[in-house]
Order: structure tokens, then C-alpha cells, then sequence
């Protein structure tokens, strides 16, 4: 039995998918490349087989997921399961709002097999049951990478090991010494030093966390507790921002890195438009990799983060990509039937890596397999290596217990903040006294 892959249009966002004749309704992200699509529809054609139920899968473009997500809830009509990396920060407020189901029994035994800070992010708070349980499944993960060009770091006449290790000195070095010549060198005028996005987006708002990190600038404690008022902190997110985007105010990434989208920055890399960025995947080199595999194993790089300003290492910036059933889809049980499909017939354990490696396992075991571990790949192995090296950031909403900290970052609260202070002009200062207000409202809401 073959199952109905549907690509959605924004048109038919509001169309009543879960309604249409299937066992189960399966809703997920459409991948970066072909091989990603290739992999869940070779999932689907599997489990249909083992079933014989008849999958709806539908594919459904990154950006427009949360919304398609969003207009499926409030039509009553959800798919069955859901799986998107940028439906991540939704999660625990549909947990919260009890419509998600427990998915403790689905993954049972095979729980003991995650990693414990993966699980971590799934243990979320249901307000009807007041108890905190398993919400989700753990299917990837991602820490936050640094991508150069080695060919563009070489022309400019350096090599990585000249790469600074000290935070100041490190951005310094990109911006003031790298861009520069390989302006000079090339004859390009269009070549900047860094990537950074200074757009009201995701990846804006993912960056301006990792120096948060950096910067011990967290206004949430790993403990949970809420220090958003602590003057200290508020000082530190104000150096946060004006660090942010003084790589802008000193014409080091792109202009037009103010109206980037989530792509934007790995369209600049790709195109040699930039000579160093940061991404919270691994879409950038493998992009290379399925096309320009030269580029991939010769000319580029993944290299590790440098120190914090206090000459310490900081934790890195990641995410949990998890998958979800809906309570209130047509077919919850066929959905947990294909969570424990996943798990017990080991196809969650081969996703990532036939699908283009664009995430991590979410299961030490799986990375310590040679696949993960190749020295001749400079790209994967750097991400595995750091992965095991830092500690993963924590999130607020997680540590918290408190969903509304999502919401902040759906608003992408920082992001706009950024972004007022390159278009507009504003201090950062009153950027950040901008955004703690708004915080609050959103937390006291």
C-alpha cells in the first residue's frame, strides 16, 4: 500500500487534512534537500507495510509549519502526529493546554536510551492533570555550529589555527583582519567577514541566546528561578546586544542581513558572500556536501566556538527537535503505534543519517558510531566532538516549568530588539529595557 505524499501550499493551510480517508495523518517538515523527503517517505512506506494502515503524509515548507500547526488546532482538525524543527517552541504550550498526548507508554523501555538532558526538554506540564510528563519524542538534535571557508580564510592569508581563542579577539579577528583582505586578495568587495542575521527571525533570536550564554547573561537560572530584574543581568544584556550588533554597526555581515530569513545566512555562505557563520544545524555543509562535495571535504570547515569573555568555555546553544500526537486527532492511537514503530523497528535510530545527517542523534550511543566519529569528515565529527565536549544551554521554558517563556521567543522579542537597534537606531540600552518590559507582560499574562 503506497501512501499520499501531498506538498502543502499556504492556500490550503486551512483545508481539513485529518479528515480526509487515511489510518493515520502525518504531518512533517520538508526537508533541505531530497534526501530528507526520501527518508520519511521510505518510513511511511515501511510502516504501512508492517500495518497496513494507509498513511496521509504531508510535507510542509519549515517556516510555514507552526502556522499550518496553529490554523489545524484551531479548526479542531490537527494531523495525527507532527514532527518540524520550528515547532519546538510550541510544544510545551500545548502540553500545557492538555492537547498533546502521553507518550510514556509509546516509548516505554526505550526511554532509558535517550540522552538525559533530550528527555529533559519532552518532561513538560500538563495545567489540567497539574503533572509533568512525557509530551514528546526526542527525534533530533542540534548544537549551534560555526562554518568558515577555509579557501577564503587561505586567500586572505591565514589558516584556522590563527583563529583566535579569546571572545573579543575572535570577532576581531574576522572582522577587522579577514574581511579586509580577502577583500583585497580576491578583488571582491562584496565578501564579509561574518554572517550574522539581524532580522525579526528564528535564527536572530537562536544567536542573540548564545551569547547570552557566553556572556552569562541568562535572566533564567538552570534552577528556573526568574532574574530578570537583577541589574547585573540587565548590564550584561545590554553589553549582549551592543556586541550583537556592533558586528553590523562595523559593516562585518552583510547588509542585507537585516532582512534575511531563516536561509539567509546559509544563501551568503554558500555563495561565498561571507567567510564565517554560525548555523544551529548542519544543513550549510551538507548542502555542500550533496553538490559541491569539494567544497564539503576541502575548502570549508566546522570549527569549535572560542572562549567566553571570562576566558572560560560556555555552554552551546541547542535544540530538541521532538515529534508530537495530537489528543484531539482522528487517529491517536495509530499515532503511538507509529512512535513505538519508530523506536522498536530502529528506524528513529537510522533517520538521521540516510536523511542527510542535517541533525544529531538524540542518543550518545548512536554518536559514538563511526558513521558520527569519521576523521576525514572536518564537518560532522566537529559537531559529535562538541556536542560531547559543552554542555547544552538551557532553556527557559524547560527549566522554568513556565510555557510563557515560549511565547517570548515566538514574539522573538530579542530579535525585534536587534533589529530596532540596526534600523532604527535605538541604544541598546533601551532595546533591552524594551524587551524586559515586554517580557514581564508576557509572563505575567
Amino acid at each position: 500500500m503506497f501512501s499520499r505524499i501531498l506538498l502543502l501550499a499556504a492556500a490550503l493551510l486551512l483545508a481539513p487534512l485529518g479528515a480526509q480517508a487515511a489510518d493515520l495523518v502525518v504531518w512533517w517538515e520538508k526537508g533541505y534537500y531530497p534526501q530528507e523527503n526520501e527518508a520519511i517517505a521510505e518510513i511511511v512506506a515501511a510502516f504501512e507495510q508492517r500495518t497496513g494502515n494507509q498513511v496521509e503524509l504531508v510535507l510542509i515548507d519549515e517556516e510555514e509549519l507552526p502556522d499550518a500547526f496553529a490554523a489545524a488546532l484551531d479548526a479542531g482538525q490537527p494531523p495525527d502526529f507532527g514532527f518540524g524543527t520550528l515547532m519546538a517552541p510550541f510544544i510545551a504550550e500545548w502540553a500545557f493546554g492538555d492537547q498533546l498526548v502521553d507518550l510514556s507508554d509509546a516509548i516505554g523501555s526505550f526511554a532509558d536510551t535517550f540522552d538525559p538532558d533530550a528527555l529533559d526538554r519532552t518532561m513538560l506540564v500538563n495545567a489540567t492533570t497539574g503533572h509533568k510528563t512525557l509530551y514528546a519524542l526526542p527525534m533530533g538534535r542540534t548544537n549551534n555550529h560555526l562554518h568558515v571557508w577555509t579557501s577564503l580564510l587561505e586567500q586572505a592569508g591565514f589558516t584556522l589555527a590563527d583563529i583566535p581563542k579569546e571572545w573579543g579577539a575572535f570577532w576581531s579577528f574576522w572582522c577587522d583582519e579577514v574581511q579586509p583582505a580577502a577583500r583585497q586578495a580576491t578583488g571582491r568587495e562584496d565578501i564579509w567577514g561574518i554572517g550574522l542575521p539581524m532580522s525579526v527571525v528564528y535564527d536572530t533570536q537562536f544567536e542573540f541566546f548564545q551569547f547570552v550564554a557566553a556572556n552569562q547573561a541568562d535572566y533564567v537560572t538552570p534552577a528556573g528561578q526568574l532574574v530578570i530584574d537583577d541589574p547585573a543581568i540587565r548590564r550584561k544584556l545590554v553589553e549582549v546586544i551592543a556586541g550583537y550588533t556592533g558586528i553590523y554597526q562595523k559593516d562585518c555581515t552583510p547588509p542585507g542581513s537585516v532582512n534575511w530569513g531563516n536561509t539567509g545566512n546559509n544563501q551568503a555562505f554558500l555563495t561565498q558572500t561571507v567567510v564565517m557563520t554560525a548555523n544551529d544545524t548542519l544543513s550549510i555543509p551538507n548542502a555542500l556536501k550533496h553538490e559541491r562535495p569539494d567544497d564539503y571535504y576541502q575548502n570549508s570547515a566546522t570549527i569549535e566556538w572560542p572562549l567566553g569573555p571570562d576566558g572560560e568555555p560556555f555552554p552551546i546553544m541547542g535544540n530538541i527537535y521532538p515529534a508530537v500526537v495530537f489528543k484531539s486527532g482522528a487517529n491517536a492511537a495509530a499515532a503511538q503505534a507509529f512512535v513505538r514503530f519508530l523506536l522498536a523497528e530502529g528506524w528513529l535510530a537510522h533517520y538521521l543519517d540516510f536523511s542527510g545527517e542535517r541533525m544529531l542523534p538524540p542518543i550518545s550511543a548512536l554518536s559514538e558510531h563511526p558513521f558520527w566519529l569519521d576523521p576525514s569528515d572536518r564537518h560532522r565529527m566537529a559537531s559529535v566532538m562538541q556536542l560531547e565536549s559543552r554542555p547544552l544551554a538551557h532553556n527557559h521554558a524547560a527549566a522554568s516549568g513556565d510555557w510563557r517563556h515560549d511565547l517570548a521567543e515566538q514574539e522573538y522579542v530579542w530579535a525585534k530588539a536587534i533589529n530596532r537597534v540596526v534600523t532604527e537606531g535605538i541604544s541598546p540600552a533601551q532595546a533591552v529595557d524594551e524587551a524586559i518590559a515586554r517580557i514581564k507582560e508576557i509572563l505575567s499574562e
